[in-house]
């Protein structure tokens, strides 16, 4: 008993030139990107970061310095965890 019921035909060798001449080659070209830049800029496009930034920020020029540096290091970790995630 036959499984093959559709009696389907591939291409011949001649038909698949003139088709690659015609439409190119059956392939993805991936472009190299580096993501780890890409996931940094945005970010620092979050306007929830920005306005962390500017409270440590205040915080340094106020003398608060421990707590400048402490939502410093709180904002390194959730950047950190999040390019992981990405």
């Amino acid at each position: 008993m036959t499984t093959n019921n559709f009696d389907i035909k591939g291409l011949s060798d001649q038909e698949v030139t003139i088709s690659r001449a015609k439409g190119g080659e059956n392939a993805i070209i991936l472009k190299e990107e580096n993501h780890l830049l890409k996931a940094i800029l945005n970010f620092f496009k979050d306007p929830m970061i920005l306005l962390l930034l500017v409270a440590s920020t205040i915080y340094f020029i106020s003398g608060k310095t421990s707590d400048g540096i402490f939502l410093a290091s709180a904002i390194v970790l959730v950047s950190a965890i999040s390019s992981y995630q990405n």
